[in-house]
């Protein structure tokens, strides 16, 4: 099993970025990730501050709460080990929207996102109780990665 925390940050943005587009297909349309931030933040009482989460360990993170499902966790080591190779593929991964569209699809795997008539953003955790630390981590480090 590979260690996901020691994947450096192109392999780790790569492997989301695929893992993200290849889904994207069968997800709902996903709220713009601007319009949820402060609501995320407010409800996950993740507080401000200077510093800025980098894209690797976004998606690392990102990474690790995929990985909770066996079938993704095999495709992650799959693609980790071809990186490992040097056989990789070369995919477009488009940089910083790109980026946190693809963690924001990773969160969106672990919560149940809905809107009210009202535009009250609202998140429900559809995750193993032992997985909860881990997208609240991953809600901390996509809000501090955004722009804002």
């Amino acid at each position: 099993m590979i260690d996901l925390s020691q994947l450096d940050d192109a392999t780790a943005e790569r492997i989301l970025t695929t893992i993200a587009r290849a889904r994207s297909i069968s997800q709902p349309d996903l709220p713009p990730l601007l319009d949820i931030q402060d609501a995320l933040a407010d409800d996950f009482s993740v507080a401000p501050s200077g510093a800025r989460t980098a894209g690797g360990e976004l998606a690392r993170q990102a990474l690790m709460v995929l990985a909770e499902d066996p079938a993704t966790s095999l495709a992650i080591e799959a693609m980790a080990a071809e990186e490992d190779s040097g056989r990789h593929r070369t995919y477009d991964a488009g940089a910083t929207l790109a980026l946190g569209l693809a963690a924001y699809f990773a969160l969106s795997t672990a919560l149940d996102i809905q809107r009210d008539k009202q535009g009250k953003w609202s998140f429900k955790m559809k995750v193993r109780p032992a997985s909860q630390a881990a997208v609240t981590k991953l809600i901390e480090k996509l809000v501090h990665y955004l722009p804002g």
